[in-house]
């Protein structure tokens, strides 16, 4: 094997498939029955954070946005992923919003958007929803719980409007854009045209049994981000206001005036999708982590992924 981090994650399995050499690789704990950490802290009830009106729309503004069932029961690995994204950005306002916060943003912001949020057939679809609303209202970054910070974000000196990542090397693959995690300004129409075509694929899916086929990973999830990627690198400026004005004429005036049209950057796979779950390698670290119950310290993340900012390791907890 040529690639250094395929290298460096065979190395990582080898040591993780032999418990003896857990603690010279420097695993950084093991996950206790019923997702507590050892040596973590339960946490404390998080106060329920809402962000302030958005008053620069030429920058993404220092908000890093999750959100969980519930804002005090957290299993531990993800307070553990989750105080690293404190630690590390220590300029930025991190919100954690539970599914109650969610539904009374959206009641409250896109109340027009709230009988077909209800009819969601389960939650993680809400939860895919909710993210791209917050971005467009507030800016800022949204990060899934099982996503680990190694390095600051730096959001204020990024100069796209929209950030997302590529999984992979493959563009034509329709998980390679995740929502896992996402960055922008406020007011950005892409966010519109992913909202427009989540409405769209909810209209033609007219039952929760249809709904459930189609799955979240279409309706609210990866895909659906992907399409909109691909459909906005091909809209100009007209066509896309064009294609989002209903949604435009839902919003408040308010609203529409802080729509913008501005340019949507994807990264490559290394700077936050370093862990690649369509690669069966890179799905063999994956797995022997969470068979064996254990984390990696932060010394060997950043050797295993000494590009990325970001990684995610896909706990797939819906």
């Amino acid at each position: 094997m040529t690639d250094p981090l395929g290298r460096r994650m065979k190395r990582v399995v080898r040591a993780l498939a032999d418990p003896s050499g857990w603690r010279s690789l420097g695993v950084v704990t093991r996950i206790a029955p019923g997702g507590a950490m050892v040596g973590i802290p339960e946490p404390s009830a998080v106060e329920r954070i809402v962000p302030p009106e958005p008053v620069h729309f030429d920058r993404i503004p220092p908000i890093i946005f999750q959100t969980w069932k519930s804002r005090s029961d957290i299993p531990g690995n993800y307070r553990y992923w989750r105080q690293t994204i404190i630690d590390r950005n220590p300029e930025a306002q991190v919100v954690l919003w539970d599914d109650e916060d969610n539904r009374a943003f959206i009641a409250k912001a896109f109340p027009w958007l709230l009988d077909m949020y209800d009819a969601f057939p389960k939650e993680i679809f809400r939860a895919d929803a909710v993210r791209y609303l917050f971005l467009f209202a507030f800016g800022g970054f949204y990060a899934d719980m099982d996503s680990e910070c190694l390095k600051p974000l730096n959001l204020g000196q990024r100069n796209e409007a929209v950030v997302l990542g590529r999984m992979g090397n493959d563009p034509s693959f329709e998980h390679s854009v995740p929502n896992a995690m996402m960055a922008s300004r406020p007011g950005q129409a892409f966010w519109l045209l992913v909202v427009q075509r989540m409405i769209d694929i909810f209209e033609s899916h007219p039952t929760a049994e249809m709904l459930l086929r189609a799955g979240p990973e279409e309706l609210t999830g990866p895909v659906l981000l992907k399409r909109s990627f691909d459909e906005f690198q091909r809209l100009d400026d007209e066509a896309l206001m064009k294609r989002i004005a209903p949604v435009v004429r839902n919003l408040t005036d308010r609203q529409k005036e802080t729509v913008h049209i501005g340019r949507v950057a994807l990264l490559d796979g290394e700077t936050w999708y370093p862990l690649d779950w369509t690669n069966p390698f890179h799905k063999g670290l994956r797995n022997h982590l969470n068979r064996n119950t254990r984390l990696l310290s932060p010394e060997i993340a950043r050797w295993v992924f000494p590009r990325a900012e970001m990684v995610t390791y896909w706990s797939h907890s819906w």
